[in-house]
């Protein structure tokens, strides 16, 4: 798995991907309120030779902590 960042005006969000087989399903893991991408690690473990595989830490979560929930940008 290669961890890479996808930066936002409130924050960093980290993301974990393994996606080498162009032609296979890609399975997307997304871990639940105050779960992080290590809930996934023995999933990931089994699929990621077998399938292409993303899973995310969600904005404020773990890796992708601190994030600052500005909604005066929806206003924009």
């Amino acid at each position: 798995m290669e961890e890479k960042t996808y930066q936002t005006p409130c924050g960093t969000i980290h993301y974990w991907t393994n996606v080498s087989h162009s032609d296979e399903i890609t399975l997307v893991f997304l871990p639940g309120l105050t779960a992080d991408h290590r809930l996934f690690d023995k999933q990931i473990q089994y699929f990621e030779n077998r399938y292409n595989v993303i899973v995310w830490d969600a904005p404020a979560h773990a890796s992708s902590w601190p994030f600052r929930f500005d909604f005066d940008l929806f206003d924009k």
